[in-house]
């Protein structure tokens, strides 16, 4: 495999065209996560033994000898299931191999072929896609032995392979590319910047309904049951503007004391880390169960990991009457005093009612967090807005702000150089927060300001400089 670095840098154009496309399918349990993170060089996909981690479709990107490539990983395949999330499972691995340019359908070597193995076979070849046979866990006594029932399947190559360990998968990559469209080699370019949104809230809010109403297809498996989504899923969206978005959809994030099982407590994790790596978050809340204390919790989590963020109250079509948008932008105030800064859209993620606002919200925000303001301007504001209100004196001593300057973006981040930091109330480190969200339309992100001692203001001096010249 290549550098990390390259792979970074092709991973940011999932979905956007770098590379063939290769589907990783097979039954439950068989290993095809451990391989994704494999390819992508990545951790991005759970993994467990547990049977269905994976449910919707993922994608990751990657580098081999010089050449980029997509992968998506897949919920396992089971035929003969009848719930509803199962189900939802098998077409969107029906979707993957669709769209595919080659099918790396994988395999058990330890168990040998089991019937859900014939019968995805049986798929894979009506679907005249190029198939390589890759029998994982084929390490060891055991695994290698396995290897040679898989022939009987019918499909060709076979190749031996451990995704944990990484023997054999150079030779099943030698050969996915004989079989697939010649991608030009050469230097990666850098990828264009995109707007990385993570859809985030408790259980059961519609989450993944949004992502799809937005995709404008059901590309991630959606049910009544809380905590259908365990990943974190990465979905490129272009809107009508042009403007690019990856969409993270998580699982839903509830209070600690009921994660229970385990592949939750992981979902959980991913769902945070999800937010680290995310620019921006949308916290979906359901109109029907009104603002929730976990939902406050979850929207701290973001302004924690620098997010900026927009509220999307959802399920506003199934509201009862005597609830106006006007009552339920008060709640959110008294729940979320401190975000009165952020934007709020209600919308129907089922019927699609004002979900096409949703985006243009989140494009602001990410614009807004990116800005940044000149030392030379922040000054000149510093100076009207203490002209208006002084720092208070503390201790009957005066508190001077000598100058500030943007240190950061995205979140945007602010230095005060002051006489007394320590002596800065609280109350006057709002009111000048509020004031550079109103002047210069921060609005939905996270502020950070920080107070140090300093010397006096440059440029002030610079001017004193001048006139003693």
């Amino acid at each position: 495999m290549s550098s990390l670095r390259h792979q970074k840098a092709i991973a940011a154009r999932v979905g956007g065209g770098a590379g063939p496309l290769l589907a990783l399918v097979g039954r439950p349990n068989v290993g095809k996560s451990s391989l994704f993170n494999r390819l992508t060089g990545s951790r991005d996909a759970l993994v467990d033994d547990t049977p269905g981690l994976t449910r919707d479709r993922k994608y990751g990107a990657g580098v081999w000898e010089e050449r980029p490539f997509r992968v998506v990983d897949t919920g396992g395949f089971e035929f003969d299931a009848r719930d509803d999330i199962l189900v939802g499972m098998r077409e969107q691995a029906l979707l993957a191999v669709e769209e595919a340019d080659c099918i790396l359908f994988v395999t058990d070597g330890r168990t040998g072929p089991l019937a859900d193995d014939w019968q995805v076979a049986e798929v894979l070849r009506r679907s005249g896609k190029r198939v390589i046979c890759v029998v994982n866990k084929a390490e060891g006594r055991v695994g290698a032995e396995g290897v040679g029932e898989f022939h009987a399947l019918g499909l060709q190559p076979v190749v031996p392979i451990s995704a944990t360990h990484g023997m054999g998968v150079a030779d099943m990559m030698h050969r996915a590319f004989k079989v697939c469209p010649v991608v030009a080699s050469g230097a990666v370019e850098e990828p264009e910047e995109v707007a990385r949104v993570a859809i985030i809230g408790s259980p059961n809010a519609g989450k993944s309904t949004l992502i799809n109403r937005l995709l404008g297809e059901e590309r991630l498996v959606t049910s009544d049951r809380p905590g259908t989504t365990r990943d974190a899923v990465d979905t490129l969206l272009t809107d009508r503007e042009g403007r690019r978005f990856v969409l993270v959809d998580t699982a839903g994030i509830r209070r600690k004391a009921r994660v229970a099982l385990r592949i939750e407590k992981f979902s959980v994790v991913a769902a945070l880390r999800a937010m680290e790596r995310a620019g921006m978050a949308v916290l979906v809340l359901d109109a029907a169960r009104g603002v929730t204390e976990q939902d406050q919790k979850v929207a701290s989590y973001a302004l924690e990991a620098g997010c900026g963020l927009v509220l999307v109250v959802n399920k506003w079509d199934a509201i009862g009457k005597g609830v106006t948008e006007k009552g339920f932008r008060q709640a959110l105030e008294e729940a979320f005093p401190r975000l009165s800064h952020v934007p709020v859209e209600f919308v129907s993620a089922r019927t699609g009612w004002r979900v096409d606002r949703v985006l243009s919200r989140v494009h602001r925000v990410w614009e807004s967090g990116r800005q940044r303001v000149s030392t030379g301007v922040l000054n000149r504001w510093l100076a009207e807005v203490e002209a208006v209100n002084p720092p208070p004196r503390t201790g009957g001593r005066p508190v001077k702000i000598r100058f500030v300057s943007q240190v950061r973006s995205a979140p945007p981040e602010f230095v005060f150089f002051v006489n007394r930091p320590d002596a800065v109330e609280e109350s006057y480190r709002r009111f000048l927060e509020n004031r550079l969200r109103e002047q210069f339309g921060f609005q939905g992100v996270p502020m950070r300001l920080n107070f140090r001692s300093g010397g006096d203001n440059p440029f002030v001096e610079k001017r004193r400089q001048g006139e003693r010249d």
